[in-house]
């Protein structure tokens, strides 16, 4: 498997278990909807794509898979911003710069 390849199905994982533990919070269920709706779902997707083009030679798939999720879903960057009492930024490796094309 391609460090690619091993990002995306880690990324897919991650994504599948954490919409569905949202899913079935009943406490916030319509306040995360937009988490793991399919169109939240989609955006995420279509960044880990774009992202896993992206990640340094000198990064394994699971430091940007980490990275790339701690960010990207919502919750989790959440307890990571509580955690260090401090918003988190994006991972400068898959931070967009306004200057890529669209595909």
């Amino acid at each position: 498997m391609s460090k690619q390849e091993e990002f995306l199905w880690i990324v897919q994982t991650v994504v599948l278990a954490n919409n569905m533990r949202l899913a079935t919070e009943e406490d916030n269920r319509d306040e995360k909807l937009h988490v793991f709706s399919a169109t939240g779902t989609f955006i995420i997707c279509d960044e880990a794509i774009r992202a896993s083009k992206r990640i340094p030679e000198t990064m394994s798939a699971k430091t940007a898979a980490n990275q790339f999720c701690t960010f990207m879903l919502e919750n989790l960057r959440k307890i990571e911003e509580k955690a260090n009492g401090k918003r988190l930024e994006c991972p400068h490796w898959f931070m967009r710069f306004g200057t890529e094309p669209e595909d």
